[in-house]
């Protein structure tokens, strides 16, 4: 083992809730993607440039958590069909009419609130177990806060 290793405790445990953090963000980064290339109307260009920036944040945090799984000698899911199953959130679908942007942030808002309470919990179990994995999951819980704040600024 790792001297990097060794020195992170609950290693199991936090390879876990990685796992589920990199699932919930791959299903994230898929949903901004797709509602970028879906949503149309009034607003829904300046929505749908917002999801395209947004996809490519929340893909880079599923390279993080894997590589940060991989260093800790944990195996990331390697079934796509696996990430709905594992993700700490539920997938939310885009609503039936593309011009519903309205729709489309409510639901995405929910989705970056249900992403800063499971990195808010995660961050505290990591506090005096793994210097690194708390680092990386601050960083995830600040980019999340700023989507939030970000998505609701485009409802007003």
């Amino acid at each position: 083992m790792l001297r990097g290793q060794e020195i992170v405790k609950n290693r199991k445990e936090i390879i876990d809730s990685l796992n589920k953090a990199a699932a919930a963000e791959l299903l994230a980064a898929f949903r901004y993607r797709y509602l970028s290339v879906y949503a149309t109307g009034m607003h829904g260009r300046e929505v749908a440039e917002r999801f395209t920036e947004m996809a490519t944040h929340e893909w880079e945090h599923v390279g993080t958590f894997l590589a940060r799984i991989v260093q800790l000698g944990g195996i990331p899911f390697q079934r796509l069909s696996e990430a709905e199953k594992l993700a700490f959130g539920r997938y939310l679908l885009p609503p039936k009419d593309p011009a519903n942007w309205k729709q489309m942030l409510k639901d995405s808002i929910q989705s970056e609130r249900d992403a800063i309470d499971f990195y808010s919990k995660l961050l505290e179990k990591l506090r005096e177990t793994d210097a690194v994995t708390h680092h990386i999951v601050r960083e995830a819980l600040e980019d999340e806060i700023e989507d939030e704040h970000e998505l609701a600024s485009l409802l007003d």
